[in-house]
């Protein structure tokens, strides 16, 4: 479709794809709404340049495929972004989004111990951890140490860190600004986070260590 149609099918606002599909402003639950109406904001939009065709197509749907990996990696190079996890925690608090329940519908449709489990858990904290540990195992599990790329190394390097998906990306020199101290998220909300996710042991610790957490804590 994008070769021979100029088009492609995403979630859109007027044409657009958002950086961000959540607003800033909150709602009476102390959330951030998604600008995308559900139902509706999907369908085809204009490529808006040609294409060769070798393009690169990203497509983000991490539930999904991370629910896939174990299959995906015997046919397709595979990659994995990661963040420190009381900042992940710390959005999925802050937005109008199946992850504020302790839920990843796409993930569990594809994965049905993980459905199973998070079923016997009655507390939305909980199942939270439980999803967090259980998308960092699978990138332990299944994925090299040089294909899984942490968020703070892309933002330090001005995007270069992403040079090990796509060889294009080594040129790449932009001026990031971290967001693991994102002004939208409750600060209350997430010392109390952090505070919680200190007391576990998950496989987020496989990645980043305890100090991490408690930096982000003794700077908000």
């Amino acid at each position: 479709m994008a070769l021979e149609k100029g088009k492609v099918i995403s979630k859109h606002i007027g044409g657009e794809v958002p950086d961000n599909p959540f607003g800033r402003a909150e709602s009476e639950g102390g959330v951030r709404r998604s600008l995308v109406k559900r139902g509706e904001g999907k369908g085809r939009i204009p490529v808006g340049k040609g294409l060769d065709r070798d393009f690169l197509l990203v497509v983000k749907s991490p539930a999904m495929f991370s629910a896939l990996l174990p299959v995906l990696v015997k046919r397709f190079p595979a990659y994995a972004i990661v963040r420190n996890p009381l900042s992940v925690l710390a959005s999925w608090n802050s937005i109008d989004h199946k992850p504020l329940g302790g839920h990843a519908p796409a993930a569990e449709r594809y994965d049905g111990r993980l459905r199973e489990a998070l079923a016997s858990i009655t507390d939305d904290r909980e199942r939270q951890l439980y999803i967090l540990s259980w998308w960092y195992g699978r990138f332990d599990r299944d994925l090299p140490d040089d294909s899984v790329i942490r968020y703070e190394d892309i933002v330090g390097s001005g995007g270069h860190a992403l040079s090990a998906v796509t060889p294009a990306a080594g040129i790449l020199d932009e001026p990031l600004l971290s967001r693991n101290r994102n002004p939208l998220y409750d600060r209350e909300r997430m010392l109390r986070l952090g505070e919680r996710l200190l007391e576990t042991e998950g496989a987020y610790w496989r990645f980043y260590a305890r100090e991490s957490v408690e930096e982000l804590l003794t700077t908000l």
